[in-house]
Parts: C-alpha cells; structure tokens; sequence
C-alpha cells in the first residue's frame, strides 16, 4: 500500500479530516471507511507486518508465546493490573496480526443491552464487508475434528455445523488464517480504503494532543 509511511517521512504539517491514533482492528476499518468521504490520517506505533514475515503465516503463532521483546517487535508483553502476564500487538493491523485467528459475530445480546439504537441492516452488511476480506471456512484437522465430536458427545448441542454466528451449542467458527496457512488481519481492510484521502503513518508515538480553535 503506498500510503503507509514511516512517520519519520511525512510532513511536520499537514491538515486532516480526522486522525485515527491506533491501527488496529478498530482503526483500520473506521480509517477505511472514513477515507470514502473525509481525508484521514492513520497513527500505528508498531511497524507494517511485512516488516516481520512471521506474523502473516500460521507457522509463525507461535513466535508470540517464544519471541523476545525488544521493544520493537509486533508482540508487546506486559503484566496486567492483576498480575497476569499478557501480549498486546505492536504492529499494523494489531490483535488481528498476533492472535489465533477464531473469527465470530457479536452476541445478539450485546446489542439489545448495549444503549445504542443499532441499525442490525447496517450492521449486517458491516459484517459482511470484514468477512468478505478477512474471514475463511477452515478445515478442522484430525485433533480439532475429535474434539468437535467429544463436545456433541458430551451434549453440547444443537450441532450448529459451520455459522459465523454467536451461537448455544457446537460449531465450527471462521478463521483469519486460509487453508494455505496466511493470515487476513485487518490491516488487509486498508486495501479496500480511498487511496488518495489516507495515510497510514507507522512507527508513528502520540505524546500530546492539542485542541484549538
């Protein structure tokens, strides 16, 4: 994507729509979307995934629990308030690019009790636009096989087959990661951005932010 610079090679000023501060599975979207009418600038503090192959495959999982940090690199640890050791993702494209890759809808649940009065058409096609790119039918293997049928053995029903949907019972839910192995995080969703109303500025520390006007 050539609108994803280093922060060191943009302009000290230049003037935006809006400014997203977090390339993540949250801002990479909102920036794409925003792009079809707005100009839009895209803060990521990690670096872009092609800077570390390992990431972009489903070999390289396991680099997460085995990889070092050195302060650089896409997996940030840290201990969470209640002592638990955890990894957050420093890289374009963020969780999206460091977890498992199990993709699923929202509960129905969440949005009757969330407050907002959602449009469920609008969402709907919102989903569909994130699976269209990112999201596979996998191919359970041999252990992933026995356990589904330990859980309908056990009476964890209806047996719900393959559905995206959050759902009571067993399922085979989506994954970020083809049945060649190479994963779709959201960083892929900028592909589908304006290319002339982004830019996505990686390595890129936000310390202040000053309001005027």
């Amino acid at each position: 994507m050539k609108f994803v610079h280093n922060a060191t090679d943009l302009p000290t000023k230049e003037e935006y729509d809006y400014i997203i501060i977090g390339g993540g599975t949250a801002g990479c979207p909102l920036a794409t979307t925003l792009s079809s009418k707005f100009s839009v600038l895209l803060l990521e503090r990690g670096s872009d995934p092609n800077k570390y192959p390992s990431v972009l495959n489903e070999q390289g999982l396991l680099n997460v629990f085995a990889a070092g940090d050195d302060g650089k690199n896409p997996f940030q640890r840290f201990v969470s308030e209640d002592g638990i050791e955890n990894i957050r993702a420093r890289v374009l494209g963020g969780g999206s690019m460091v977890n498992a890759g199990f993709y699923s809808r929202g509960h129905q649940e969440f949005f009757a009790s969330a407050g907002v009065d959602w449009n469920m058409e609008l969402v709907e096609k919102a989903y569909e636009w994130v699976e269209e790119t990112v999201v596979s039918q996998p191919i359970l293997n041999a252990w992933q096989s026995a356990f589904r049928s330990s859980l309908l053995e056990g009476g964890v029903i209806p047996d719900n087959g393959f559905d995206l949907r959050h759902l009571v019972g067993t399922k085979t839910g989506g994954s970020i990661f083809d049945n060649k192995g190479n994963r779709h995080g959201a960083v892929e969703l900028l592909n589908k951005a304006n290319p002339t109303n982004i830019k996505v500025a990686t390595e890129a520390t936000v310390q202040r932010i000053l309001f005027s006007g």
